[in-house]
């Protein structure tokens, strides 16, 4: 079984879980995804799309079992940074105490920069064609889900 070294992961959606601009799962993900669920991590989505768009998504990939929270952005809440505050805060964590044992795992520099900025570990991925050095700053840079 896939292990996860955090107790608490916030994934991005779009070029992340999802091949980039596709409806289509990034090929490994939802591996991941069950395995990290039945070992009780926490998990959230945190996109820059909208909450809605991102919810029903979500659904209709049946992942809404895996996802405590979808948080997208949506009145009040804009750019990531406002929806990684949210997705924790959907999972009962309010920062600083709730970015311990946390990650965002994410492809673009925003996601990578908001993980940092609020104390999660920063994984950049480069599976949707994301170059590592764009992702400066990243604790981990993953090239494919792990396995």
């Amino acid at each position: 079984m896939l292990t996860c070294p955090w107790s608490c992961v916030v994934w991005d959606l779009d070029g992340t879980l999802l091949e980039r601009g596709s409806p289509t799962p990034v090929d490994g993900v939802e591996a991941v995804l069950a395995a990290w669920s039945e070992a009780g991590v926490e998990m959230a989505v945190a996109t820059s799309a909208s909450t809605a768009l991102a919810r029903r998504v979500v659904d209709e990939l049946g992942w809404s079992a895996w996802f405590s929270h979808v948080a997208g952005t949506g009145p009040g809440v804009v750019g990531k940074d406002e929806v990684l505050v949210e997705a924790l805060l959907g999972l009962g964590r309010v920062l600083p105490d709730g970015a311990v044992g946390a990650a965002m795992i994410g492809d673009a520099p925003a996601d990578v920069a908001a993980a940092r900025r609020h104390g999660l570990t920063a994984v950049g991925v480069t599976w949707s064609g994301t170059p590592a050095d764009v992702l400066g700053g990243a604790d981990l840079i993953w090239s494919s889900p792990p396995s």
